[in-house]
């Protein structure tokens, strides 16, 4: 395994992620509204449209998980890590870089820091749930402390690894 461009490779996949994050929250905020607190959507004047839903399902899967994991196996694969489980330890590592940056990019730097009212949906400005310790609390320790370590990075590493394994047969 070679871990400095492990690193890399998860410092590049972590860009990808949050600069398209943050690029599709910057111009419309609604379309993100599965990743504001439970709070926020509830209070939100009008829910989630059948479209807004679709769009977000979309781009969650076809925007950012799969470019990703297409370039995180086809760059294991190029790197010649062999076997499933050095692949599946190198994408957990790649994908927790992800869900770091995502953390302190995103949740802490962007939404609480700098940009804080270019992040919010309409209709729900002045809510308690956009406070930092709310905020941090309720929504972004949880989701990155427990739901990305202990079920998406699993999974996307084992998605990853299989497609590693693939690309390695057919290069």
């Amino acid at each position: 395994m070679n871990w400095i461009r492990t690193i890399l490779d998860g410092f590049a996949m972590a860009a990808y992620f949050n600069l398209f994050a943050s690029a599709v929250a910057l111009y419309n905020p609604r379309l993100m509204f599965p990743c504001y607190p439970p709070a926020i959507i509830k209070d939100a004047p009008e829910p989630p449209t059948k479209a807004e839903n679709r769009f977000y399902g979309r781009w969650i899967c076809f925007g950012e998980l799969l470019p990703l994991l297409f370039y995180g196996a086809v760059s294991m694969a190029a790197s010649g890590t062999q076997g499933f489980w050095q692949m599946a330890l190198t994408g957990y590592i790649q994908w927790m870089i992800v869900n770091l940056c995502d953390l302190f990019f995103l949740d802490v730097f962007l939404i609480q820091k700098k940009a804080k009212r270019r992040f919010v949906i309409p209709g729900t400005e002045g809510h308690s749930g956009y406070g930092f310790r709310a905020w941090m609390t309720r929504y972004a320790l949880p989701e990155h402390l427990l739901q990305w370590p202990l079920l998406l990075c699993p999974l996307m590493a084992a998605a990853q690894s299989g497609l590693g394994l693939l690309f390695g047969i057919m290069i």
